[in-house]
């Protein structure tokens, strides 16, 4: 089975069936490896014909197996026209997050769904979208998870709002000009993950848990703890004892504790997602806090519904 993140792509249909595109083929003929469930449970992976329809011009494939349920992804994808006005509307949305204290809630609130499904619906009108790796789809999932969570307190809303808004913009720069149309920082965080994998788990668990934001001690950044780690791993050398210090050995405990927590739920994610998982506990973040973000975004994401998230076709909409 795949280590992949597998999203429902049938355009419309009732939830007796699902299906999602793995990999493509690679034969003359085409087609493509599709992940078919009604639920998670019960998957079945199949070798199916690429959809034999086209756009008017002819320029643009349906991108969807033949015979498949539903409407043609053509239809989802003219009712995803470039849109001038798109722009301007998540520039006005970003403004209101930055200065949230300045706004009432619902204004906020308004402002934080306007972000982040209207950046979704820029990425795919304008053809980038199928492009992103799984890590950088990933991080706009986590966005869309996080669209309408602004409902706690004025203290904390400002400071949400505004991550919030810095995450959204960073995306917004995948259609600039010149852009390489990817976040940064995936290609590192996925070479950190592969090293990881390859740890002793004794290893593993002390690296991810030195990234907590709570320590007596400093915490070595996590590319300097995956590297040191695996030097030492491949001599063979078990992972040293704490200073004689009371500080340092309550940080060793706690490592090993909230590592192993750490390592054990990471392991348990799609690939896409371990992926921007480990970008973010390089960047800073808290490894055990960020790991129990992504996986309330996957849940959030799989209640709603990211295949129903057009305008007029569900709870998540872009009008």
């Amino acid at each position: 089975m795949p280590r992949g993140s597998v999203m429902c792509e049938l355009t419309e249909h009732g939830p007796e069936q699902h299906a999602g595109r793995i990999r493509p083929l690679a034969r003359p003929e085409g087609g493509a490896v599709w992940a078919t469930w009604t639920t998670p449970d019960e998957v079945v992976c199949l070798a199916l014909y690429d959809c034999a329809k086209h756009s008017k011009d002819q320029e643009r494939p349906c991108s969807l197996f033949g015979a498949h349920l539903g409407p043609c992804s053509l239809a989802r994808d003219d009712a995803l026209v470039e849109d001038p006005a798109r722009a301007a509307r998540i520039d006005a949305a970003l403004g209101v997050l930055t200065e949230a204290d300045q706004h009432d809630m619902p204004a906020v609130r308004s402002a934080a769904h306007d972000a982040a499904l209207l950046t979704w619906d820029e990425l795919r009108a304008r053809r980038i979208w199928t492009k992103l790796p799984a890590c950088d789809r990933a991080a706009m999932y986590r966005l869309l998870a996080r669209a309408d969570s602004l409902r706690s307190t004025r203290a904390s809303v400002a400071s949400t709002a505004s991550k919030l808004a810095a995450d959204v913009a960073q995306m917004t720069q995948l259609w600039e000009p010149y852009s390489p149309q990817r976040l940064p920082d995936g290609d590192t965080a996925a070479a950190l993950l592969d090293t990881l994998d390859r740890l002793p788990p004794e290893w593993r668990t002390l690296a991810l848990g030195g990234q907590r934001e709570r320590r007596y001690q400093a915490r070595m950044p996590l590319d300097e703890a995956v590297a040191w780690a695996d030097r030492h791993s491949s001599e063979g050398l078990a992972p040293p004892p704490p200073e004689d210090d009371w500080t340092a050995e309550w940080d060793r405990k706690e490592d090993k504790r909230q590592g192993a927590t750490t390592s054990e739920r990471l392991a348990k994610l799609p690939t896409g997602w371990q992926v921007d998982a480990v970008r973010r506990i390089a960047l800073g973040a808290d490894a055990l806090g960020t790991i129990g973000h992504t996986a309330i975004s996957i849940n959030v994401i799989r209640l709603y519904g990211v295949d129903r998230a057009l305008p007029d076709t569900g709870r998540l909409t872009s009008t």
